[in-house]
């Protein structure tokens, strides 16, 4: 598989890939005219990335750069050494990510073996749909990343551009990905919006990761989380309580535990009472 996404997508810096068919549409800009754009595009990007100051406003720096090229959404994922995946920024729901590790999809992802081999040139999803489509034999694998494109499917990604890309934490280096999405474009209208923005894309790729990593791995939710909210979060899970049942088993008011949950919710950046559960066990601040 690798060896055939290989063959069917090289990305350069001096001239866009057209992963559209032949025939059908075309970018025909001037090439010099093209480069240049592309070079002041890129610096302006990372200059912006480079000045915000929290990590909202890095999402929505980042949201915005996106926005302007014809793009809806974005994960910036990386695959732990315990196999599960972390989503240090995202725009996509979080209750997709926990569909996606509740059924143990990192073991078999064709994306993820694709990173963890060191290729650097990124992929469309598309391209993954078509071998598992054209495949003349279905194996197992096979069968689990259809499951996972149908997931994707679900929130409404229809096909993504995928972007290795490298950090290192605490002198360990990792592989990860920058994929990026358009929810509702067709898929003729994606490919050309991938070959056409690709060396961009790749660019602002390798900033998001350097940046998350050298401005913002110090903010972390236990550092965010005050004792109590984490006491509430802590006792919902460990004894399988609602809140409401939490509250009466620490002898507070339910609106004094709304309030913690609250906190909790706004810390590791979610709406949902039970991904804030999920996520503090993720995260480690919560030990089962």
């Amino acid at each position: 598989m690798i060896s055939q996404c290989q063959s069917e997508l090289k990305i350069g810096y001096q001239k866009p890939v057209n992963f559209i068919e032949a025939g059908e549409l075309v970018i025909s800009e001037n090439e010099d005219d093209q480069a240049l754009s592309v070079l002041i595009s890129q610096i302006d990007y990372i200059r912006n990335l480079s000045e915000v100051q929290t990590a909202d406003e890095f999402h929505s720096e980042i949201i915005k750069i996106l926005a302007g090229l014809g793009f809806t959404d974005y994960a910036l994922i990386r695959k732990t050494a315990r196999g599960s995946i972390e989503t240090p920024h995202t725009s996509l729901p979080a209750e997709l990510f926990k569909a996606y590790e509740d059924a143990g999809y990192c073991r078999f992802d064709f994306v993820m073996d694709y990173i963890h081999c060191g290729i650097g040139e990124p992929i469309l999803l598309s391209m993954i749909t078509d071998i598992i489509k054209s495949s003349p034999m279905k194996t197992y694998t096979f069968k689990k990343n259809e499951e996972i494109l149908s997931l994707y499917s679900d929130y409404g990604v229809g096909n993504a551009y995928i972007i290795p890309v490298r950090s290192k934490r605490n002198s360990v280096e990792e592989r990860g990905v920058l994929s990026i999405m358009s929810i509702g474009m067709t898929d003729a209208e994606f490919r050309l919006k991938a070959g056409r923005y690709g060396p961009i894309l790749k660019v602002l790729a390798d900033a998001i990761s350097y940046l998350s990593e050298s401005r913002f791995s110090h903010i972390r939710a236990e550092n965010l989380i005050k004792p109590k909210p984490l006491r509430l979060l802590t006792e919902m899970a460990t004894h399988d309580l609602s809140l409401a049942e939490a509250a009466d088993s620490l002898c507070i008011s339910l609106d004094t535990a709304n309030k913690h949950m609250a906190i909790a919710k706004q810390a590791l950046g979610t709406g949902s009472q039970a991904n804030a559960v999920y996520l503090a066990i993720k995260k480690g601040l919560i030990a089962l």
